[in-house]
């Protein structure tokens, strides 16, 4: 009993409870209480409708939209009279102070919400699942009473300045409008790829960079913004852009954009004038001959064999190094040096890695071609594969005469020995002087001479032999 007399006197100064809320006017979205002991059908909350009517058990739709609590009282008590005759303890007042908005446009679920009576834009996008991705943030508009606010929210979300979201009231409609970037055909929306086509909404202006980037698109013009800058919103070209040979069209006028001779040299003066409109294109890299005075050509039996670009301290080594080292079928004893000046340098890599004897390793500048040839095979017979100056004829008596190799370390005996060495009836008393030398402008012939001693019938016999 105690427990319900303290219920009872809390209910009594409940609507009394704030003397300002009770003079405001009800409207759609407000929830009104009964209380009448031993009816259940009324001790329950009535929330207005958009008609501002609530609905109640054996009345109805009753009106109670623009009525202050006093009037709702009133009129209440005198429409309950009619069918309950004991109101002694009925008890009127409003619960809650709600607004009833519909939430339109780009948002997760579009429909009608309650919020309360302090709510704002943000409580509103929320109730509705929040904003779409591609909704366009800087246009939302608010319909209150036959008048449209159009209101920036990206830059309420920007400084959280509440002053820039208009203020709500019951039964207004809030439009949150899609970007005109996403199209007019639904697709399932990925916001990367709004952000890689550009940013750009004024198609006048709008710079058109498309080709060999990683992100082409159309982008808002800014007069503070150079070439590489723009090239830089567009994520930069992609490893297969022809940099040498970027274009740039302004007012009508095709300009040649070389980037790397700009990355080269650094200077402004090279950089295109971008201007309002502007289209840039950047190529495919095609095949082409490499040249320039910073080349660098290694030909021959290497595993990369090509034009590389040399840099300042880079040896000989670094190059050959770069170019994947000679094969296993390369001549490493005779690589040449053909210089940009028309001389051709010889070297040794064998001896250089041998260290047997100081060895320097050629210079090699720009505009230098190293040569690396293929080795000859002992099984190859073809006397074209080894120059004049670099070959020795032996005959005589030696088992394999012919045309061989030689090197200015070889001695007479690495010469013999390559030869198979003396035949039986070779005179090797004589002295290497005194065997017949032939220096010719053809090479050199080295003749061994028989014995005098021999008969000829042991010449006979290592013939048959």
């Amino acid at each position: 009993m105690k427990t319900l007399i303290a219920i009872t006197a809390l209910m009594l100064l409940l609507p009394f409870a704030n003397p300002a809320a009770a003079s405001q006017p009800i409207q759609p979205g407000d929830e009104i209480s009964i209380i009448l002991p031993g009816e259940d059908s009324l001790n329950q909350p009535f929330m207005v409708d958009r008609e501002g009517n609530i609905l109640l058990p054996e009345i109805g739709e009753y009106p109670v939209q623009g009525l202050s609590l006093f009037e709702l009282r009133r009129n209440l008590r005198n429409s309950l009279g009619e069918i309950f005759h004991d109101l002694k303890m009925l008890r009127i007042y409003i619960s809650k102070r709600q607004l009833l908005v519909t939430v339109s446009g780009y948002v997760e679920k579009p429909g009608e919400v309650v919020l309360p009576a302090n709510a704002t834009v943000q409580m509103a996008i929320h109730a509705a699942g929040g904003l779409r991705a591609g909704a366009q943030l800087d246009r939302i508009q608010l319909r209150s009473g036959g008048e449209t606010t159009v209101f920036d929210y990206k830059r309420y979300l920007d400084n959280g300045d509440a002053g820039l979201l208009p203020e709500m009231r019951s039964l207004d409609t809030l439009f949150v409008p899609a970007s005109p970037m996403i199209g007019n055909v639904q697709v399932d929306f990925d916001p990367k790829n709004i952000a890689d086509a550009g940013d750009a909404a004024d198609d006048d202006k709008a710079v058109k960079i498309f080709g060999e980037v990683n992100s082409p698109g159309s982008f808002s013009y800014k007069e503070s913004l150079n070439l590489i800058d723009m090239l830089m919103r567009a994520g930069g070209v992609t490893r297969y852009a022809g940099v040498e040979k970027i274009r740039v069209i302004s007012s009508g006028e095709p300009v040649l954009f070389n980037m790397k001779r700009y990355l080269d040299s650094g200077a402004d003066e090279l950089l295109p004038e971008v201007k309002p409109g502007s289209t840039i294109f950047v190529p495919l890299q095609e095949e082409e001959i490499k040249s320039g005075d910073n080349m660098v050509y290694v030909m021959g039996e290497v595993f990369k064999p090509g034009a590389y670009e040399s840099k300042a301290g880079a040896s000989f080594l670094d190059i050959l190094a770069n170019a994947g080292g000679p094969t296993r079928f390369a001549e490493s004893r005779q690589m040449r040096i053909l210089k940009a000046d028309g001389t051709v340098v010889g070297f040794d890599l064998t001896r250089f890695t041998e260290g047997s004897e100081p060895v320097e390793l050629p210079v090699i500048s720009g505009g230098d071609a190293i040569f690396v040839p293929e080795k000859q095979e002992a099984n190859q017979n073809s006397w074209l594969k080894v120059p004049p100056k670099r070959a020795i004829r032996i005959i005589g008596e030696v088992e394999k005469p012919g045309r061989y190799e030689w090197s200015d370390e070889m001695s007479l005996i690495d010469l013999l020995a390559h030869a198979g060495g003396p035949t039986a009836v070779a005179d090797t008393a004589l002295a290497a002087g005194e065997q017949a030398v032939i220096v010719g402008m053809d090479g050199i012939t080295l003749l061994v001479r028989p014995a005098h001693a021999a008969t000829a019938a042991d010449d006979l016999k290592r013939r048959e032999d």
